[in-house]
């Protein structure tokens, strides 16, 4: 086994093959197998909405929409993502997915060579090996979701702004201009939810090293030019609408009522849910690491620390700002993992003190264990716990009720909508296939039409959460509602509903 590792090891095209093999192992097995769950219709739907639109000759690129209506709520980078992968492969679930997993693949790549830079060849290996298995990433990388793609441009971003700060690289304006294009991407995929990551890159930069001023005016270039051009075209674009928008605020996610609890725990969660590569956060402190760090300018450890407060301190944002949801935080892990180059090369023989011994108990005493049982951990995920996380799908659902759609109808819905739009487009897939034409609308109540067609059809929640059968003919909005059809998808139940004049 050691000779083979040391075979694997001695050329870096050999890492590489390694590194893509372990993570098409990971991400690609099952990847289409099952129909679209929990919020993947919000993400896959405007994209396959985009692209027919395109292929009839309406093209609308910089506005997602969804059943007809505006969606802003998410910038339009994944869509395009999915919609182009759509385009190749087709409109599956296999293709939906696809570009998450090409974003897990690309981030595992890429601290592999920032962390190869840093800290040497074979421990950049090491790195990305970590960060192509670390559990926390499998959902997201497995799901057509913005997550993925949101953990590659924000940590790319991050990790460009400490290179550039700390190891004077040549050409600094080719790096700076790779900078513009991952803070783009990072605001056109989710917006400023990457904001802290970068920002605490600057200050991980502060605190562990001064830089160069020439180096930071390089950073601050790219930065602003990448942030002023693309929140200038999407806001063009955005604010000559004159329709209905689904939009949604900022501040929807901060400091929110009834979860102060999550919101003061959000850092040490997050850090849970990151383990074991969280364990690497314990390396860069205390008088051992600081007898290594003698005589560096910008060394390892300096580098190792770097990482440390940047993580450290975007986590210190989240909680100042009062995020509550734990997906914000995924970005850490590209500031995480390649800590786990500095601790391989300290367990070689870098560190001092009681620190080999330490760092090679982390390891578990062989290089090869902690990608195994890993690998393990995967299959035991695909096979197992990721059906049941996917059993919520309303592809079934939405298939069986496509019977009781006729041709030519039009379906309008709100809060299924905000549930599980699968539903109403596999119901309308469906219908096609058997060929019925059916229009689905999307309209909140603010927005509702003042006159329906003959024969309108209401898809409507009514449990115990929401009951919008009780609202309808309480207002009296569109007369007798007939009850057709009623079902149910994971936690939600509707009714089908025809509206009588």
């Amino acid at each position: 086994m050691n000779r083979l590792i040391a075979w694997l090891c001695a050329s870096r095209v050999r890492q590489a093959v390694l590194l893509l093999a372990v993570c098409c192992a990971v991400y690609l097995p099952g990847l289409g197998s099952t129909g679209l769950s929990m919020s993947e219709g919000h993400r896959v739907i405007p994209a396959w909405e985009m692209l027919d639109d395109a292929r009839a000759g309406e093209p609308h690129w910089m506005v997602p929409r969804m059943f007809g209506t505006a969606y802003l709520r998410k910038p339009p980078g994944v869509m395009w993502a999915i919609a182009g992968s759509s385009a190749v492969f087709g409109e599956t679930e296999f293709a939906a997915r696809l570009p998450s997993a090409i974003a897990a693949t690309l981030l595992a790549a890429a601290v592999w060579g920032f962390s190869t830079r840093w800290f040497g060849s074979p421990w950049g290996l090491a790195a990305g090996l970590a960060q192509a298995l670390l559990p926390v990433m499998w959902p997201s990388a497995r799901s057509a979701e913005i997550e993925s793609l949101h953990v590659l441009t924000t940590g790319v971003a991050g990790l460009l702004v400490l290179h550039i700060g700390l190891c004077p690289p040549r050409r600094a304006w080719c790096w700076a201009a790779m900078l513009g294009v991952s803070l783009a991407a990072m605001l056109l995929t989710k917006g400023p939810a990457g904001a802290p990551f970068v920002f605490a890159a600057f200050v991980g930069l502060g605190l562990a090293v001064r830089p160069g001023l020439w180096r930071l005016i390089w950073i601050g270039l790219g930065s602003c030019l990448a942030v002023s051009l693309t929140l200038g075209v999407v806001n063009r674009a955005w604010s000559v609408l004159q329709e209905p928008i689904v939009r949604q605020g900022v501040d929807a996610f901060l400091w929110e009522r009834g979860k102060l609890l999550r919101i003061l725990l959000i850092s040490p969660t997050i850090l849970a849910t990151m383990l074991p590569v969280s364990l690497s956060l314990l390396f860069p402190w205390g008088p051992d690491a600081a007898r290594e760090r003698e005589g560096e300018a910008v060394g390892p450890g300096v580098i190792a620390r770097a990482l440390a407060f940047s993580c450290l301190g975007a986590l210190v944002i989240f909680e100042v700002s009062g995020v509550s949801n734990e997906r914000y935080g995924l970005p850490a892990c590209a500031l995480l993992t390649p800590l786990v180059a500095y601790i391989a090369r300290g367990a070689g023989g870098a560190f001092v003190g009681k620190r080999p011994a330490i760092a090679r108990a982390m390891f578990l005493g062989r290089a090869w264990v902690w990608p195994v049982v890993l690998l393990v951990g995967a299959a035991v995920y695909i096979c197992v716990l990721e059906p049941d996380r996917r059993a919520t799908s309303g592809r079934e659902v939405g298939i069986a009720l496509a019977a009781q759609l006729p041709d030519g109808a039009e379906v309008w819905a709100d809060e299924m909508i905000e549930a599980r739009p699968e539903v109403l487009y596999y119901a309308r897939r469906e219908a096609a296939r058997e060929g019925r034409q059916v229009r689905v609308r999307w309209f909140k109540p603010e927005f509702l039409p003042t006159e329906h067609p003959d024969g309108l059809l209401l898809l409507l929640r009514e449990d115990a959460l929401i009951d919008e059968v009780a609202r309808f003919e309480a207002g009296g909005r569109f007369g007798a509602l007939t009850e057709l059809a009623r079902g149910g998808v994971h936690k939600y139940t509707f009714v089908l509903c025809r509206a009588e004049r």
